[in-house]
Protein backbone atom coordinates (compact mmCIF):
# COMPACT_ATOMS: atom_id res chain seq x y z
CA UNK A 1 0.00 0.00 0.00
CA UNK A 2 1.32 3.46 -0.90
CA UNK A 3 1.07 6.31 1.58
CA UNK A 4 -1.55 8.89 0.70
CA UNK A 5 1.08 11.63 0.56
CA UNK A 6 2.84 9.84 -2.32
CA UNK A 7 -0.19 9.41 -4.57
CA UNK A 8 -0.24 10.99 -8.04
CA UNK A 9 -3.16 13.11 -9.17
CA UNK A 10 -3.87 10.50 -11.86
CA UNK A 11 -2.50 7.37 -13.49
CA UNK A 12 -1.86 7.35 -17.25
CA UNK A 13 -0.99 5.21 -20.24
CA UNK A 14 0.60 6.93 -23.24
CA UNK A 15 -0.37 5.28 -26.54
CA UNK A 16 1.98 5.97 -29.49
CA UNK A 17 4.38 7.59 -27.03
CA UNK A 18 7.38 8.08 -29.32
CA UNK A 19 10.31 9.59 -27.42
CA UNK A 20 8.01 10.71 -24.61
CA UNK A 21 6.93 14.33 -25.04
CA UNK A 22 3.36 13.65 -23.89
CA UNK A 23 4.58 11.42 -21.08
CA UNK A 24 6.84 14.22 -19.86
CA UNK A 25 3.89 16.61 -19.78
CA UNK A 26 1.71 14.12 -17.89
CA UNK A 27 4.42 13.59 -15.27
CA UNK A 28 4.96 17.34 -14.89
CA UNK A 29 1.18 17.74 -14.46
CA UNK A 30 1.26 15.49 -11.39
CA UNK A 31 0.50 12.14 -12.99
CA UNK A 32 2.12 8.73 -12.81
CA UNK A 33 2.62 7.22 -16.26
CA UNK A 34 2.25 3.47 -16.07
CA UNK A 35 3.49 2.72 -19.58
CA UNK A 36 4.25 4.14 -22.98
CA UNK A 37 3.43 2.10 -26.09
CA UNK A 38 5.28 2.44 -29.39
CA UNK A 39 6.60 0.01 -31.99
CA UNK A 40 9.79 2.02 -32.65
CA UNK A 41 12.55 0.48 -30.53
CA UNK A 42 14.79 3.50 -31.22
CA UNK A 43 12.59 5.57 -28.87
CA UNK A 44 13.11 3.36 -25.84
CA UNK A 45 16.35 4.82 -24.45
CA UNK A 46 15.28 8.46 -24.80
CA UNK A 47 11.82 7.70 -23.45
CA UNK A 48 13.03 6.03 -20.28
CA UNK A 49 16.02 8.32 -19.67
CA UNK A 50 13.91 11.49 -19.62
CA UNK A 51 10.69 10.32 -17.97
CA UNK A 52 11.19 9.12 -14.42
CA UNK A 53 7.97 9.25 -12.41
CA UNK A 54 7.86 11.38 -9.26
CA UNK A 55 5.22 9.39 -7.35
CA UNK A 56 4.76 5.83 -6.04
CA UNK A 57 8.01 3.96 -6.68
CA UNK A 58 9.67 6.78 -8.65
CA UNK A 59 10.60 4.52 -11.57
CA UNK A 60 10.42 5.11 -15.30
CA UNK A 61 7.25 4.08 -17.14
CA UNK A 62 7.31 0.69 -18.79
CA UNK A 63 8.18 1.02 -22.49
CA UNK A 64 6.03 -1.49 -24.38
CA UNK A 65 7.65 -1.96 -27.78
CA UNK A 66 4.77 -3.55 -29.61
CA UNK A 67 2.64 -3.01 -32.72
CA UNK A 68 -0.90 -1.81 -31.89
CA UNK A 69 -2.67 -3.62 -34.72
CA UNK A 70 -4.21 -7.07 -34.22
CA UNK A 71 -2.33 -9.96 -35.79
CA UNK A 72 -3.92 -11.34 -38.95
CA UNK A 73 -2.98 -13.23 -42.09
CA UNK A 74 -2.74 -9.91 -43.91
CA UNK A 75 -0.75 -8.27 -41.08
CA UNK A 76 1.31 -10.87 -39.19
CA UNK A 77 3.30 -8.20 -37.30
CA UNK A 78 0.30 -7.16 -35.17
CA UNK A 79 0.79 -7.49 -31.39
CA UNK A 80 -2.42 -6.05 -29.97
CA UNK A 81 -3.18 -9.08 -27.79
CA UNK A 82 0.26 -8.90 -26.20
CA UNK A 83 -0.22 -5.20 -25.43
CA UNK A 84 -3.65 -5.86 -23.93
CA UNK A 85 -2.33 -8.61 -21.65
CA UNK A 86 0.59 -6.46 -20.47
CA UNK A 87 -1.67 -3.49 -19.74
CA UNK A 88 -4.07 -5.66 -17.75
CA UNK A 89 -1.15 -6.63 -15.53
CA UNK A 90 0.36 -3.15 -15.18
CA UNK A 91 -2.87 -1.17 -14.71
CA UNK A 92 -4.14 -3.60 -12.06
CA UNK A 93 -0.80 -3.39 -10.23
CA UNK A 94 -0.65 0.41 -10.12
CA UNK A 95 -4.32 0.81 -9.24
CA UNK A 96 -3.84 -1.59 -6.33
CA UNK A 97 -0.82 0.40 -5.14
CA UNK A 98 -3.04 3.50 -5.11
CA UNK A 99 -5.98 1.73 -3.46
CA UNK A 100 -7.92 2.52 -6.67
CA UNK A 101 -7.89 6.20 -5.76
CA UNK A 102 -6.51 8.36 -8.61
CA UNK A 103 -8.39 8.40 -11.93
CA UNK A 104 -6.96 6.71 -15.03
CA UNK A 105 -6.15 8.68 -18.18
CA UNK A 106 -5.40 7.31 -21.64
CA UNK A 107 -3.35 9.64 -23.87
CA UNK A 108 -3.92 8.67 -27.51
CA UNK A 109 -1.73 10.78 -29.79
CA UNK A 110 -1.53 8.78 -33.01
CA UNK A 111 1.44 9.53 -35.31
CA UNK A 112 0.65 12.61 -37.37
CA UNK A 113 2.45 11.57 -40.56
CA UNK A 114 -0.71 10.01 -41.94
CA UNK A 115 -2.65 13.24 -41.42
CA UNK A 116 -0.14 15.97 -42.27
CA UNK A 117 -0.09 17.90 -45.54
CA UNK A 118 3.63 17.16 -45.91
CA UNK A 119 3.13 13.92 -47.84
CA UNK A 120 5.46 12.67 -50.55
CA UNK A 121 3.66 12.45 -53.89
CA UNK A 122 5.91 9.61 -55.08
CA UNK A 123 5.82 7.19 -52.14
CA UNK A 124 6.30 3.48 -52.73
CA UNK A 125 3.26 1.20 -52.64
CA UNK A 126 4.42 -0.20 -49.30
CA UNK A 127 4.79 3.27 -47.81
CA UNK A 128 1.32 4.24 -49.05
CA UNK A 129 -0.17 1.10 -47.50
CA UNK A 130 1.61 1.83 -44.21
CA UNK A 131 0.30 5.39 -44.10
CA UNK A 132 -3.23 4.19 -44.84
CA UNK A 133 -3.01 1.58 -42.09
CA UNK A 134 -1.60 4.09 -39.60
CA UNK A 135 -4.57 6.38 -40.17
CA UNK A 136 -6.55 3.70 -38.32
CA UNK A 137 -4.49 3.86 -35.12
CA UNK A 138 -7.10 5.98 -33.33
CA UNK A 139 -9.68 3.30 -34.01
CA UNK A 140 -7.37 0.64 -32.56
CA UNK A 141 -7.09 2.62 -29.32
CA UNK A 142 -10.89 2.62 -29.00
CA UNK A 143 -10.78 -1.12 -28.26
CA UNK A 144 -8.54 -0.43 -25.25
CA UNK A 145 -10.76 2.41 -24.06
CA UNK A 146 -13.75 0.09 -24.33
CA UNK A 147 -12.08 -2.58 -22.17
CA UNK A 148 -10.30 -0.49 -19.54
CA UNK A 149 -12.84 2.36 -19.28
CA UNK A 150 -10.34 5.11 -18.35
CA UNK A 151 -11.83 8.09 -16.52
CA UNK A 152 -10.25 10.53 -19.00
CA UNK A 153 -9.00 10.46 -22.60
CA UNK A 154 -6.67 12.98 -24.23
CA UNK A 155 -5.77 13.09 -27.92
CA UNK A 156 -3.69 15.52 -29.98
CA UNK A 157 -2.82 15.78 -33.65
CA UNK A 158 -1.94 18.21 -36.42
CA UNK A 159 -4.04 21.36 -36.70
CA UNK A 160 -6.89 21.20 -39.11
CA UNK A 161 -7.18 17.41 -39.10
CA UNK A 162 -10.93 17.81 -38.63
CA UNK A 163 -11.10 19.80 -41.86
CA UNK A 164 -8.75 17.69 -43.98
CA UNK A 165 -9.20 14.54 -46.01
CA UNK A 166 -8.92 12.50 -42.80
CA UNK A 167 -11.44 14.64 -40.94
CA UNK A 168 -13.88 11.77 -40.61
CA UNK A 169 -11.27 9.77 -38.67
CA UNK A 170 -11.14 12.58 -36.09
CA UNK A 171 -14.94 12.84 -35.94
CA UNK A 172 -15.37 9.06 -35.72
CA UNK A 173 -13.03 8.94 -32.72
CA UNK A 174 -15.12 11.57 -30.92
CA UNK A 175 -18.34 9.73 -31.75
CA UNK A 176 -16.91 6.45 -30.49
CA UNK A 177 -16.03 8.12 -27.18
CA UNK A 178 -19.53 9.58 -26.85
CA UNK A 179 -20.99 6.15 -27.55
CA UNK A 180 -18.89 4.76 -24.68
CA UNK A 181 -20.31 7.33 -22.26
CA UNK A 182 -17.77 10.14 -22.45
CA UNK A 183 -18.41 13.85 -22.51
CA UNK A 184 -16.16 15.10 -25.31
CA UNK A 185 -14.64 18.41 -26.32
CA UNK A 186 -12.57 19.21 -29.41
CA UNK A 187 -10.78 22.39 -30.41
CA UNK A 188 -7.75 23.77 -32.20
CA UNK A 189 -5.32 25.43 -29.80
CA UNK A 190 -2.03 27.28 -30.10
CA UNK A 191 0.83 26.28 -27.80
CA UNK A 192 1.98 29.92 -27.59
CA UNK A 193 -1.15 30.69 -25.54
CA UNK A 194 0.11 28.25 -22.89
CA UNK A 195 3.46 30.00 -22.28
CA UNK A 196 5.28 27.86 -24.86
CA UNK A 197 7.73 29.88 -27.00
CA UNK A 198 6.41 28.48 -30.26
CA UNK A 199 3.45 29.16 -32.54
CA UNK A 200 2.30 25.58 -32.72
CA UNK A 201 -1.33 24.94 -33.58
CA UNK A 202 -2.69 21.53 -32.65
CA UNK A 203 -6.06 19.77 -32.69
CA UNK A 204 -7.06 18.57 -29.23
CA UNK A 205 -9.70 16.12 -27.96
CA UNK A 206 -10.52 15.89 -24.26
CA UNK A 207 -13.03 13.41 -22.85
CA UNK A 208 -14.33 12.59 -19.36
CA UNK A 209 -16.28 9.47 -18.43
CA UNK A 210 -19.73 10.39 -17.17
CA UNK A 211 -22.49 8.41 -15.45
CA UNK A 212 -25.10 10.85 -16.74
CA UNK A 213 -26.04 9.87 -20.33
CA UNK A 214 -27.27 13.35 -21.21
CA UNK A 215 -23.77 14.75 -20.68
CA UNK A 216 -22.37 12.57 -23.47
CA UNK A 217 -24.19 14.80 -25.95
CA UNK A 218 -22.79 18.01 -24.41
CA UNK A 219 -19.50 19.55 -25.51
CA UNK A 220 -16.71 19.56 -22.94
CA UNK A 221 -14.91 22.96 -22.85
CA UNK A 222 -11.30 22.77 -24.05
CA UNK A 223 -8.98 25.41 -22.50
CA UNK A 224 -7.79 27.97 -25.05
CA UNK A 225 -4.93 29.42 -23.00
CA UNK A 226 -4.04 32.95 -21.99
CA UNK A 227 -4.04 36.22 -23.93
CA UNK A 228 -0.75 37.17 -22.29
CA UNK A 229 2.22 37.78 -24.55
CA UNK A 230 3.99 34.43 -25.04
CA UNK A 231 7.63 34.11 -23.98
CA UNK A 232 10.32 34.31 -26.62
CA UNK A 233 12.94 31.66 -27.29
CA UNK A 234 15.58 34.00 -25.88
CA UNK A 235 13.61 34.52 -22.67
CA UNK A 236 13.17 30.77 -22.32
CA UNK A 237 16.64 29.38 -23.03
CA UNK A 238 18.80 32.50 -23.34
CA UNK A 239 20.25 31.95 -19.87
CA UNK A 240 21.79 28.64 -20.90
CA UNK A 241 25.49 28.69 -21.79
CA UNK A 242 26.08 29.02 -25.56
CA UNK A 243 27.28 25.95 -27.39
CA UNK A 244 29.20 25.44 -30.62
CA UNK A 245 27.82 23.05 -33.21
CA UNK A 246 28.29 19.56 -31.83
CA UNK A 247 28.91 20.89 -28.30
CA UNK A 248 27.42 19.71 -25.01
CA UNK A 249 27.14 21.16 -21.52
CA UNK A 250 27.67 18.35 -19.01
CA UNK A 251 26.19 20.45 -16.17
CA UNK A 252 22.80 21.03 -17.83
CA UNK A 253 20.57 18.03 -18.67
CA UNK A 254 19.78 17.73 -22.39
CA UNK A 255 21.73 20.90 -23.26
CA UNK A 256 23.59 19.88 -26.40
CA UNK A 257 23.79 21.01 -30.00
CA UNK A 258 23.73 18.95 -33.16
CA UNK A 259 26.81 19.13 -35.35
CA UNK A 260 24.99 21.24 -37.94
CA UNK A 261 25.82 21.11 -41.61
CA UNK A 262 26.59 24.36 -43.39
CA UNK A 263 23.20 24.45 -45.14
CA UNK A 264 21.33 23.97 -41.85
CA UNK A 265 23.31 26.81 -40.26
CA UNK A 266 22.29 29.02 -43.15
CA UNK A 267 18.65 27.93 -42.81
CA UNK A 268 18.60 28.86 -39.13
CA UNK A 269 20.15 32.23 -39.90
CA UNK A 270 17.56 32.84 -42.61
CA UNK A 271 14.49 32.27 -40.39
CA UNK A 272 13.00 35.60 -39.32
CA UNK A 273 12.02 35.88 -35.61
CA UNK A 274 8.57 34.43 -35.05
CA UNK A 275 8.25 33.13 -38.61
CA UNK A 276 8.04 29.54 -39.94
CA UNK A 277 10.62 27.92 -42.21
CA UNK A 278 8.58 28.34 -45.40
CA UNK A 279 9.63 30.57 -48.24
CA UNK A 280 13.35 29.87 -48.22
CA UNK A 281 15.31 30.66 -51.35
CA UNK A 282 15.64 27.68 -53.70
CA UNK A 283 19.08 26.72 -52.45
CA UNK A 284 17.84 26.62 -48.84
CA UNK A 285 14.35 25.14 -49.35
CA UNK A 286 13.71 21.95 -47.42
CA UNK A 287 13.16 18.86 -49.61
CA UNK A 288 9.84 18.07 -47.86
CA UNK A 289 8.60 21.58 -48.75
CA UNK A 290 9.78 21.31 -52.35
CA UNK A 291 7.71 18.14 -52.74
CA UNK A 292 4.54 20.09 -52.00
CA UNK A 293 4.98 21.93 -55.27
CA UNK A 294 5.52 18.81 -57.36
Amino acid sequence: MTTQTNLPDFLAVDFYCGAGGTTRGLIDAGGYVIAGIDKDAACRETYRRNNRNRFLDGTEPEFIRKDMFPRSAEYPDGEQDEIRNKLRELVALRRAQCDNGPPLLFAVCAPCQSFTKFVQPNMTAGRIAGRKRDSGLLAQAVEFIREFGPDMVLSENVAGIERGVHGQVWKDFQNELRGLGYQVGAAEVNASRFAVPQRRRRAIIMAIKTTRPERASMNLPVPSGSDNKPPTIKETIGKLPPLPAGGRDENTPNHQCRNLSDINRRRLQAVAPGEPNFGFADDLALPCHRRLDV
